[in-house]
């Protein structure tokens, strides 16, 4: 397995900030539209933004029919994430779902990752993603909820987003090896976009045009800033690096939807929740460092080969 280069782990560590900021912008306008419109315009948006991108690298737009149904499955799995998303602001414990899913997800790929791959994960491994799973525990507060209130309303909705994000890790793992990774995100927009334009219509798709600047902005937040930027890079990280290691840099989205409550929403620091956060960052290099040494020793097998 390749290990991530410096500049290219700055970069997934910035997309990752900027997705643990998209918590707060999704909480300010998850409670003013329906999530079927929100979809569509967020994905639309996404789907322009990449436009120029793809012009101005001179990409080519060919995709082979071997890819097509991954393109289908991928736009299918993010909608369902992002209708999860929104329904988890709007009806569940908002302040969480940036900590459950982030933390959940890398846990839960890992996991069905590891069984498609028939992988045996190293100890370090295994110590980075139990920190990581007891890190978002902490910032949650989990023994202030019994079993029902953990698993009812929003925090349900986190959970299930939780899984759809591990499975669209995978996925980008096999279609990465079929298509660009900026292109397969062209298409992905493009086809959730269609997937969600009838629901939609049949919610009043153009009531966003009714709404103030506040709310454009966070939709253009979420649609270009986040999604656009943050995802393609993400996306990149699983295709190349496996969707073990890319998974592992979201134990950061935690700590910047933290950081993000406390600018946008004024909240205040919690002393456990940055303890929790330190677990997290702790997770992520262990998992790396493992990385780093299963390639340090098969480049030495290769050698005395």
């Amino acid at each position: 397995m390749q290990i991530p280069s410096i500049k290219f782990v700055f970069l997934i560590v910035i997309a990752m900030i900027f997705w643990g900021f998209s918590w707060s912008s999704g909480k300010f306008i998850a409670d003013k539209m329906q999530p079927e419109i929100l979809l569509f315009w967020r994905f639309f948006l996404t789907f322009i933004s990449l436009i120029p991108v793809i012009l101005y690298l001179k990409k080519s737009v060919r995709i082979s029919r071997k890819a097509i149904k991954y393109v289908v499955l991928r736009g299918l799995i993010m909608s369902l994430y992002n209708y999860f998303f929104f329904e988890g602001l709007k009806s569940g414990l908002a302040g969480a779902g940036g900590v459950l899913v982030t933390t959940l997800n890398p846990l839960l790929t890992f996991f069905l990752s590891s069984i498609l791959h028939r992988y045996r994960p190293g100890w370090k491994e295994i110590l980075g993603i139990t920190l990581g799973f007891s890190g978002g525990l902490i910032m949650i507060h989990v023994w202030n909820f019994s079993l029902d209130e953990l698993f009812l309303g929003g925090n349900l909705f986190f959970l299930l987003a939780a899984l759809s994000w591990a499975l669209i890790s995978i996925n980008g793992q096999y279609s990465g090896k079929r298509l660009s990774p900026l292109l397969f995100s062209l298409y992905v927009y493009g086809i959730s976009s269609l997937l969600n334009f009838i629901p939609a219509v049949h919610s009043g798709i153009f009531s966003v045009f009714s709404m103030d600047l506040p709310f454009w902005l966070n939709l253009i937040y979420l649609s270009i800033v986040s999604t656009t930027f943050g995802t393609t890079v993400y996306f990149f990280a699983a295709s190349r690096y496996g969707s073990r290691l890319a998974s592992s840099f979201i134990f950061i989205v935690p700590i910047s939807a933290v950081f993000g409550s406390i600018v946008f929403l004024n909240e205040k620091p919690d002393p456990v929740v940055l303890i929790g956060g330190a677990l997290a960052l702790s997770a992520v290099y262990l998992i790396n460092m493992q990385k780093k040494t299963a390639n340090e020793d098969m480049q030495k097998i290769s050698k005395a080969a």
